[in-house]
């Protein structure tokens, strides 16, 4: 260390000042890092308990365990087990309590095709349940307990998803592989995602984008906030493994409000449909039609006959092929509004009729044709049955071969086989021959 030396008192007082400035500094950092690590640490301490402890302790009583029994696709009378010559429930998924009638929210895909459905508490007590309605575009499902008078259901309080800003801290209560009542924490990591869903040819729209680690079994579980409330159902995995891998995705709480009162009504939801399939106009495409390159909408690809599109005048693509093979859109129509909305993706117009449209609605549709633009105006219909989707995947470039979709090898995570673990023979040890001695 240098020493420092005062020569006069001008010195001596310009070091003052400098002690009283550094020390101010100093505490003023310290506060600042308290600060900092008790806003840290205070997420996962509050006193002898964790706040995620707490929002576990608020929820854990609403969330249930599904256990489900099929019937084998190689033996129609034979119930799917787990190699056992017994019929046992095979595969596990989540749900939780919507109102102390006894429904129950769960994914579609959960109990789907199920013959035998069994929901068990966190207390242990074990119901059975029948499905009360289905929206497989969605895939939300409704189940009901069958006689529920010796439980003291608790319903989860919904939020407002539309609140959600990435960023925001999540929880995922479910039970994956089986596994009860899991924990599971992270963010919301994107919002507005599409969903594609290979079973209903549809994709699903607005989905929430979280790193909060969902598994086979999680399926059907709420997604819930800070306060506890649920703002998503977890539903999906991008995975190519099956297992985790940092994107998971949840239908969102206004979706379900929307859908949820329908099914339990009449057992069903209508979605509106417009009856188009398409893909984004890229730049190099902007361009070869002289357009400008960051020119922004939706190329119609095919348009299912007599549909409403169809009806309105909406055309698909016109392609001609060369001399040399090479193919060349010579007519086509570019979507670029719904209703004064821009559009850009064809998520954009799947999303906006999901969210501000219901069947029987009128839309108005700003399309450029070949350098003209028109405005058009469709009535919306409901989605047509699954078998009618050969229409739209027809083509080419139709949903289920579009290069610019998001997650193309994307699937639902398959509910797990559960086995309970083999115990291992167990011998007491042979104690040796023994005599007093004589």
């Amino acid at each position: 260390m240098v020493p420092i030396f005062f020569n006069n008192k001008q010195n001596l007082t310009f070091f003052f000042i400098l002690l009283l400035i550094t020390s101010a500094s100093v505490t003023s950092l310290c506060v600042y890092g308290q600060n900092s690590t008790q806003k840290s640490l205070g997420l996962f301490s509050n006193g002898n308990n964790s706040v995620l402890n707490d929002v576990f302790n608020k929820v854990k009583d609403s969330v249930v365990q599904i256990a489900t029994e099929y019937r084998s696709t190689d033996s129609p009378n034979q119930f799917f087990d787990t190699g056992t010559n017994s019929p046992v429930p095979a595969k596990f998924g989540s749900g939780f309590v919507y109102d102390k009638s006894g429904y129950i929210i769960t994914n579609y895909h959960v109990v789907s095709s199920a013959t035998n459905i069994v929901v068990t508490f966190n207390d242990g007590n074990t119901y059975s349940a029948q499905l009360v309605g289905a929206d497989p575009y969605g895939d939300i499902a409704v189940i009901k307990l069958v006689d529920p008078s010796e439980e003291n259901l608790v319903p989860v309080v919904f939020s407002n998803s539309t609140n959600l800003k990435i960023g925001n801290p999540v929880l995922a209560i479910g039970n994956p592989y089986g596994l009860d009542n899991t924990l599971t924490f992270g963010i919301v990591s994107q919002i507005g995602r599409l969903l594609p869903n290979s079973d209903s040819g549809y994709s699903i729209p607005n989905v929430i984008q979280t790193d909060a680690a969902i598994n086979p079994g999680n399926s059907g579980g709420p997604l819930i906030d800070l306060s506890g409330d649920v703002v998503g159902m977890n539903t999906a995995i991008f995975s190519n493994t099956g297992a985790y891998a940092g994107v998971g995705f949840a239908i969102p709480s206004n979706d379900m409000l929307r859908i949820i009162p329908s099914l339990i009504k009449s057992g069903s939801y209508e979605h509106p449909w417009l009856g188009i399939s398409g893909f984004k106009l890229t730049p190099d495409l902007s361009e070869s039609f002289g357009l400008p390159r960051n020119y922004k909408g939706v190329i119609i690809d095919n348009v299912v006959k007599n549909g409403p599109a169809d009806r309105a005048g909406l055309n698909g693509i016109t392609i001609q092929v060369d001399r040399d093979g090479r193919q060349q859109i010579i007519d086509k129509d570019i979507l670029i509004g719904v209703d004064n909305v821009p559009v850009t993706r064809i998520d954009d117009v799947i999303s906006y009729l999901d969210i501000n449209k219901k069947v029987g609605d009128s839309i108005n549709l700003v399309v450029n044709r070949n350098g003209q633009v028109l405005k058009l105006t469709a009535i919306l219909s409901p989605r047509p049955t699954l078998s009618l989707q050969d229409d739209l995947s027809s083509s080419p470039a139709g949903p289920n071969n579009n290069p610019y979709a998001p997650f193309p090898d994307f699937k639902l995570p398959q509910l797990p086989d559960f086995k309970l673990p083999q115990l291992p023979d167990f011998k007491l040890p042979q104690l040796p021959d023994f005599r007093a001695p004589g």
